[in-house]
């Protein structure tokens, strides 16, 4: 053979061989890209489905308050008192345990929950008495006098008001410190307390000790004596065997108040809720991604309203 064929053949091998490492490279960053985009759209399904189920266990929760005066019937008599947390409303359900799902083992050490709370438990920014702000301890003076400021009809007309529209504005409030928003050991946060979605007026039976020793009026001794018949027998406040007044007539029956603090409930306060936050959590790949939503619900004039809906979702 000549020698310039050998040199030939020896080129023409190097070209094969550079061809075919190109190649390889191209084929296996292909293969990866193709992985990848599939474990993205897997975990993009997931995430999917993960929304989709608190989305679910929001409305598993709304039916919940639907059919709460037919499951009143199946509590003993002394349980059926206003609205209270003793109620299975209160009790949070996590439907995967539930047998709500056929393929079971598709959610093993996943959950899918939703918890409902009252928010007339709570004072409501826009719409109780000055009176009441006053007295929480928490809400400074320069911070109060612009809350008034922003929703006082002598500041503004009717059109020119200002309702908070969540109660995280609160947080960034001249005058608001980091202290008064999540509390100290001496003062509750005013995250603890407050609520824009309610009616104004507060539910005696679920309302935390700190919200009504903002009741103007309410004498201490007093609150002691509401606070321990919810708590019932095993002592709790917030348990299944939680207790409530079905009225004002029904409270001073029960707990013997008159006089000054039985005036305050009858101004500052109810004993049934109308406004419900229910919020859905769902999680997918043993708990690594989780879905959270979260809906305002109104009852006050019957069939369920949606006031507020957020949702969103954790992890990867």
């Amino acid at each position: 053979m000549k020698p310039h064929s050998k040199k030939n053949n020896g080129f023409a091998l190097i070209c094969v061989l550079w061809v075919t490492a190109m190649l390889t490279v191209l084929v296996l960053g292909f293969g990866r890209r193709a992985a990848l985009e599939r474990r993205a759209a897997a975990y993009a399904l997931d995430h999917e489905q993960a929304m989709m189920m608190a989305r679910g266990a929001v409305d598993r929760g709304i039916v919940e308050l639907h059919n709460r005066d037919a499951l009143l019937l199946l509590l003993p008599e002394e349980h059926r008192g206003g609205t209270h947390v003793g109620e299975s409303w209160a009790q949070s359900i996590n439907l995967y345990l539930e047998n709500y799902f056929d393929q079971a083992s598709l959610f093993v050490k996943d959950e899918v929950a939703y918890v409902i709370v009252d928010e007339d438990r709570y004072i409501n920014i826009n719409k109780v008495p000055r009176e009441i702000l006053e007295e929480i301890d928490s809400l400074k003076r320069p911070a109060l006098r612009r809350i008034i400021a922003r929703r006082s009809s002598e500041e503004h007309s009717e059109e020119e008001k200002t309702p908070f529209n969540a109660i995280e504005e609160i947080r960034y409030i001249k005058g608001v410190s980091e202290d008064n928003w999540f509390g100290t050991d001496r003062e509750s946060g005013l995250r603890k307390l407050l609520t824009v979605w309610s009616d104004g007026r507060i539910n005696v039976n679920t309302a935390p000790e700190e919200v009504l020793a903002c009741i103007p009026g309410l004498a201490k001794g007093d609150i002691s004596l509401i606070l321990s018949y919810r708590a019932s027998d095993d002592g709790m406040l917030y348990s299944q065997d939680d207790l409530g007044f079905a009225s004002m007539d029904d409270l001073t029956d029960k707990t013997g108040i008159v006089g000054d603090s039985r005036e305050a409930l009858n101004k500052f306060c109810k004993c049934t809720s109308s406004y419900f936050r229910i919020t859905g959590v769902a999680t997918r790949r043993k708990g690594r991604i989780r879905a959270v939503c979260s809906a305002v619900v109104s009852l006050a004039q019957g069939p369920s309203v949606i006031l507020d809906w957020q949702e969103k979702t954790l992890g990867s």
